[in-house]
């Protein structure tokens, strides 16, 4: 049986009866959930309560919780994606894809061929998606979304191992991260330019390698994330 999942943020999960709001519960009435029938909630901090649905009350419902998860879903450390800001589809579209793949945060960088767009307000909207995809794949948090930064603030804050997307690189070895995770950055489709690039080296960044073909940033970013999990051997 499908397990509906409800999003109520800040709530203090524990066993017992949790009572969800009309609006939070709004997904589990449209699903025509019924007493007894499974159910989890999430308050968007690392807790999922387990359990099922005790009773409705009018538009709300009670969900009597009888387990709790922490970190269900997390990397076992920080995995960073740094995207340059793509137009508003495409982003939407790597928000939601970076959740389900388990980056722990995500930074639209402003690099030199990245087109103009009022990216700092979309945040965010961004962080609504983050938020959204939680419950679908069923992660305990979402992703954060930060603040746009240029190129050289996002170096300058890189922490851990850090890999660029870059076509031709040699594939790295596999490899086991410290506390301080994985920092990937994935440029934008215009490709990054030279003083960019060397601005990545010196920053300790190694290349990446996504295969022969040409691929969207977005597309690359998925990719990314899943090759740098599988040589950090994240995906055991």
């Amino acid at each position: 049986m499908s397990v509906t999942r409800l999003v109520l943020p800040g709530a203090v999960i524990a066993p017992g009866e949790v009572h969800i709001p009309a609006d939070a519960a709004h997904h589990a009435r449209v699903a025509r959930v019924a007493p007894g029938d499974p159910v989890e909630v999430l308050d968007l901090a690392g807790a999922v309560g387990i359990g099922i649905l005790a009773r409705w009350d009018g538009k709300a419902c009670v969900v009597e919780i009888v387990n709790v998860e922490r970190g269900r879903g997390e990397p076992p450390a920080p995995l960073v994606l740094g995207l340059a800001a793509l137009h508003t589809q495409a982003f939407d579209w790597a928000v939601e894809k970076a959740t389900e793949l388990g980056a722990t945060a995500l930074v639209p960088v402003l690099a030199a061929r990245v087109q103009g767009g009022r990216h700092a307000a979309r945040v965010e909207r961004w962080q609504r998606l983050a938020d959204a995809a939680v419950a679908q794949c069923g992660r305990s948090r979402p992703l954060a979304v930060v603040e746009p930064q240029p190129l050289a603030d996002f170096l300058a804050n890189a922490r851990g191992v850090r890999l660029v997307g870059e076509p031709g690189a040699a594939m790295p070895t596999a490899f086991e991260p410290t506390a301080d995770g994985i920092t990937l950055l994935i440029g934008p489709e215009g490709g990054l330019t030279d003083e960019e690039l060397a601005a990545i080296r010196a920053a300790g960044f190694a290349g990446l390698p996504l295969g022969p073909r040409i691929l969207r940033a977005e597309t690359a970013a998925v990719a990314a994330l899943s090759v740098v999990q599988a040589l950090a051997g994240w995906l055991r």
